[in-house]
């Protein structure tokens, strides 16, 4: 099968004409992002917590930086998400250091790598461990209907956005997705574990994107299906409810809670009904990847369907620029939300 149009031709929600054309990266302060996390490190222990501002640079190059200054393992260095290059990005690194005081950080300190906050923990940095990110974008070269795209700025703010996994996650041209499918069609045991892992958490994202867009499709991606499982906002709770309730409705509305979608692997399914018929449909219509999950034993767990941008503002700089600002939580992708907004293509720096 043909992956490479996968992220385009997933369907949008507010509109299937785009509201115009721009581009997004123009340069690396067009893309800016902060990481918040989701606890407040102690101040002592054998981690050291970096806080660090970087360009040019991807998250895993920074580690092995880390890793090579300290003289330690490239395991020794934990991240909590990964962070565009092409991008002014702000992000937490911890170090293990037993018993060790460390080098002088700051020796690493250049115009594209700047530690500006040093402090210890007691356990390493895990990933997911983010509250939110914090986004500041700039779209230029804009040509778009100026009305409509404050109409979906407006949609965006009031409902969300379909919480699609991003390109990131499927590699250039989506080839990941391809390059997996004829592995595992083989029979082949892919031995390289962090290979096996890129693979299997693509065809794992491909198989949710599937089922949402669907939902997409039926208009259900922000509202309550039959037989749904919902996620609790900013968390990884989620409970089933066979038949909805008033409550849950409102709930909905309130974005206290989300409809949420599959991450497929081994373990019990979670709804039933309506929403167990989209899931199964999606699951029948790609054996070879629900197979090698199972295969590989990946844990069945859930995502929300739906992710609402949290202080979501758009300014306009110029006639044909604007700035949009936001906070996302762990995982979501803010190109998601921009394509919802318009067509973005992205400059050669991206």
């Amino acid at each position: 099968m043909n992956y490479e149009r996968h992220v385009d031709e997933l369907p949008y929600a507010h509109g299937g004409i785009a509201a115009g054309v721009g581009v997004i990266k123009e340069s690396p302060d067009d893309f800016i992002v902060n990481e918040t996390l989701s606890f407040e490190p102690s101040g002592e222990g054998e981690h050291v917590f970096l806080y660090i501002k970087k360009t040019g640079l991807n998250t895993d190059e920074v580690a092995k930086i880390l890793a090579v200054h300290a003289d330690v393992p490239r395991r020794s260095v934990s991240y909590a998400g990964m962070k565009d290059r092409t991008a002014v990005t702000k992000q937490w690194f911890s170090v293990q250091l037993p018993g060790k005081k460390g080098p002088d950080w700051h020796l690493l300190d250049n115009d594209a790598f700047k530690i500006e906050h040093i402090t210890r923990h007691l356990k390493k940095l895990k990933r997911g461990a983010i509250k939110f990110n914090e986004f500041k974008i700039i779209l230029s070269q804009l040509d778009v209907d100026t009305e409509l795209v404050k109409q979906r700025a407006e949609r965006i703010k009031m409902q969300g956005v379909p919480n699609y996994f991003m390109e990131q996650r499927f590699g250039y041209k989506c080839q990941n997705l391809s390059r997996a499918e004829e592995l595992f069609a083989s029979g082949k045991k892919i031995k390289n574990r962090k290979l096996r892992g890129l693979f299997l958490s693509s065809v794992r994202s491909f198989l949710f994107n599937k089922v949402l867009a669907q939902r997409v499709k039926q208009e259900t991606w922000n509202k309550a299906e039959t037989g749904d499982a919902f996620m609790l906002d900013g968390t990884r709770q989620f409970f089933h409810e066979d038949v909805v309730s008033s409550d849950c409705v409102e709930r909905l509305d309130e974005h206290d809670i989300h409809p949420s979608g599959p991450l497929f692997g081994s373990g019990e399914e979670s709804v039933s009904k309506d929403a167990y018929e989209i899931e199964q449909a999606v699951f029948t219509n790609n054996p070879i990847f629900c197979e090698a999950l199972m295969k590989y034993k990946v844990e069945f767990s859930r995502r929300a369907l739906r992710v609402v941008p949290h202080d979501f503002m758009l300014q306009w700089l110029t006639n044909d620029k604007i700035e949009l600002t936001f906070k996302l939580q762990s995982g979501s992708y803010a190109t998601a939300v921009v394509r919802e907004l318009l067509r973005a293509t992205t400059s050669r720096l991206g």
